[in-house]
């Protein structure tokens, strides 16, 4: 069941914007306006996420799911199958490392 309100941060920092972050957040902000999402949602700029080998990266709360190695495709597979059908999109799922 999807969630009422989620709130998304994705990291900005020095190594996750040479992976292409500036662009996931293009995609997302679009995606999430296509599909009627900007009310439904948040989306957070965060430094660093500490986990640059996995970059890009996505939490997404309230469930608390990280995404990582993300794309332009992972971005709109994301939206649908986690933010708007509520399903986590389990091949995408990063468990962060200490």
């Amino acid at each position: 069941m999807p969630s009422e309100y989620y709130h998304l941060f994705v990291c900005t920092g020095t190594t996750c914007e040479h992976q292409g972050a500036e662009e996931i957040l293009q995609t997302l902000q679009n995606e999430l306006k296509q599909n009627g999402l900007l009310k439904k949602t948040r989306t957070t700029l965060c430094r660093c996420l500490g986990q640059c080998g996995n970059g890009p990266n996505m939490v997404v709360y309230p469930e608390g799911i990280w995404y990582g190695g993300l794309g332009e495709g992972e971005i709109k597979q994301i939206v649908v199958e986690h933010l708007i059908e509520g399903k986590a999109v389990k091949k995408l799922i990063q468990i962060p490392v200490d």
